[in-house]
């Protein structure tokens, strides 16, 4: 094709960058081309003359300022170490606390008379052991509540011998010394009268429904599947191989202790394996048995637990004990010990078709945690001892031991000088409710102590009795006293409970009782007026301090409303039980069978009147 530009003129350039002229010849801009070529602009001065001037000096590179701060260079501008204070614990002692007031609850439901429905049991494997010749069915608990992220569970029933707390305490089929379906994970399996557990999974841990705080105490465990009792012997690694059918490990442990591992991994447990019978706590392992003697299928373990009594118990948490004065205390525990003021702060709550209490439960400290997985042998927080000055869980209690029988032998005492469990060595995860910081953690409900607790692994199954008829039997005493079965606190705690609960509506009845917005009587909640309660004084003293206030005013004359004060308080009494209410003789002659919670609906008394306080005979 010929070309259309007109003869004379210039061809266009073939560079892109290069600007296209107007006909005119007159270009777009005013400036020069190049300051329209940003592509093609020459390299600054500075940079030519920078090469001609020689080789480029190294910058010398400055320390950082925590650098300097540490070599001392920049003390002028050191910020000032700030001055360590303490950390004020405002826990009040156990003793010192009282009864939170009740909330405000609905009228109880029809079935809150009712005591807590059976577990829901599904059956998952059939276990038999040849050695023994008996067979067992295990089955998992179906929605079952689960100690848990700082919180312990229990069950209650409505009683209308209660009309302030309204609730009491009360517990869930088999009524015996068994297994705690709250105490253990999901994945432990439980027979028909949960007092043989299995898992097919990793190590975890089951602990009973009963805890030892003082005295000596029994319980027997017989293998139904573990290391099989005709070893093969196998040479692996130069190590001997035992065949099983799973792996076992028995103890006591404290509700601190981690329910997903096995029993001794920390500080609050204590546990024998069944390789080598191996003795375990705080993740060690020391020899125990003799060379090549194991725990076999169909063994029974005899494990004896004694501690001190809780007058000494508590004086060394305290820091008051004195090892010259108080050396040669009696520790068999059958004496009476002094009065334990029980703190349960509980929240009731409805779980499907059951009445339940929340309360927080007992976590581990950092001393223990610590020393747990610290290498070396003494701590960072000094050895524990019975006088350790750092914190009180790291304190042990003198007298106290754990032995061991294997099939009626006494195989010896690996364990003694157990940590102390009364707070403030055992302290509560969520002590505060709103009282301020920590100020409810030293709380006692009661239940703090060693439990009985097994561990499986693998299809691992134990079979536990916790009071007779035994296998063996408990061995006699050094001083001739009889050794009693743990399944004995059962009763115990049913009694312990019982006391708990009228001690609780007592106290709530003096000193919340009559509640109207911030007036209790006529005492006003800032201590002034004049009340049958007294007042904040009452409220911070608890129930003596109701007893002195009313007391003193009928003491006082006829000029501090002795009216009120008899009318409230004078005429306290306990009111007329029904037929299915628990009383002190029915609680403690509780058989295995029969239960002290199931009760009809008592027929309320006549001529009296919701919403005021009733006159008792």
């Amino acid at each position: 094709m010929a070309s259309i530009q007109p003869a004379g003129s210039s061809a266009p350039s073939s560079n892109i960058n290069s600007p296209i002229l107007p006909p005119s010849g007159t270009p777009f801009f005013n400036g020069p081309l190049s300051d329209t070529n940003t592509r093609s602009s020459p390299a600054p001065a500075s940079n030519a003359s920078a090469q001609t001037d020689g080789p480029r000096s190294k910058r010398n590179k400055r320390d950082s300022r925590k650098k300097r701060e540490a070599k001392g260079l920049d003390q002028e501008i050191v910020p000032a170490k700030k001055k360590a204070t303490a950390v004020q614990n405002t826990a009040l002692p156990s003793s010192d606390l009282n009864i939170l007031r009740p909330l405000l609850l609905a009228e109880p439901r029809p079935s809150d008379l009712l005591p807590p429905q059976p577990r829901q049991l599904n059956l998952v494997s059939r276990k038999t052991s040849e050695v023994i010749g008996q067979s067992w069915s295990f089955y998992e608990v179906v929605d079952k509540l689960t100690n848990k992220n700082g919180f312990r569970y229990s069950y209650a029933i409505a009683d209308t011998g209660f009309p302030h707390i309204k609730y009491r305490q009360t517990d869930v089929r088999p009524y015996n010394a068994r297994f705690s379906f709250e105490d253990s994970p999901a994945a432990i399996l439980f027979n028909e009268d949960a007092l043989a557990v299995t898992t097919n999974g990793p190590w975890h841990t089951a602990r009973a429904n009963v805890c030892a705080r003082e005295g000596t105490f029994y319980y027997e465990a017989r293998i139904i599947s573990g290391v099989l009792s005709d070893p093969q012997t196998v040479p692996a690694n130069g190590k001997s191989c035992l065949p099983s059918r799973g792996h076992v490990r028995l103890g006591f442990a404290r509700r601190e202790a981690d329910l997903d591992v096995n029993v001794g991994v920390d500080c609050y447990g204590y546990g024998i394996r069944d390789v080598n019978g191996e003795v375990v706590n705080r993740m060690r392992c020391e020899y125990f048995f003799p060379k090549g003697e194991s725990i076999r299928e169909g063994d029974v373990i005899g494990m004896l637990i004694t501690l001190p009594p809780l007058s000494l118990h508590k004086r060394i948490v305290e820091g008051t004990y004195d090892p010259a004065a108080d050396g040669h205390a009696p520790t068999s525990g059958l004496e009476l010990s002094m009065a334990t003021n029980v703190i349960r702060d509980r929240i009731p709550f409805h779980y499907k078709s059951d009445f339940c209490w929340q309360q927080s439960n007992v976590f581990p400290t950092k001393q223990l945690r610590d020393y747990a997985f610290n290498l070396k042998e003494t701590p960072t927080f000094g050895p524990p001892s019975p006088m350790n000055t750092e914190d009180a869980s790291l304190r042990t209690l003198p007298g106290s031991s754990i032995t061991i029988f294997k099939n009626g032998i006494k195989m010896g005492t690996p364990f003694k000088e157990l940590y102390a469990f009364l707070p403030p060595a055992s302290r509560l995860a969520n002590g505060t409710n709103n009282l301020g910081l920590g100020e409810r953690e030293n709380a006692d409900d009661g239940m703090i102590g060693y439990y009985p607790a097994v561990s499986c692994y693998g299809g691992g199954a134990v079979e536990c009795r916790f009071e007779g008829p035994w296998w063996i039997g408990p061995p006699q005493a050094e001083n001739g006293e009889p050794i009693r079965g743990i399944g004995e606190r059962f009763n115990e705690q049913i009694v312990e409970d019982v006391v708990a609960d009228i001690v609780d509506e007592v106290e709530a009845m003096l000193v919340w009782g009559g509640v109207d917005g911030d007036v209790v009587g006529n005492a006003q909640m800032d201590g002034t007026g004049t009340g049958a309660v007294g007042g904040s004084e009452v409220l911070k003293g608890g129930v003596g301090a109701a007893y002195e206030s009313a007391v003193s005013a009928v003491s006082a004359g006829p000029g501090t409303a002795p009216s009120t004060v008899e009318n409230s308080v004078g005429n306290v009494g306990f009111p007329d039980v029904g037929t299915g209410h628990s009383t002190f003789e029915d609680a403690a002659s509780v058989g295995v069978v029969d239960t002290p919670n199931t009760e009809e609906p008592a027929a309320r008394p006549e001529n009296i009147t919701l919403g005021h306080d009733v006159e008792m005979s």
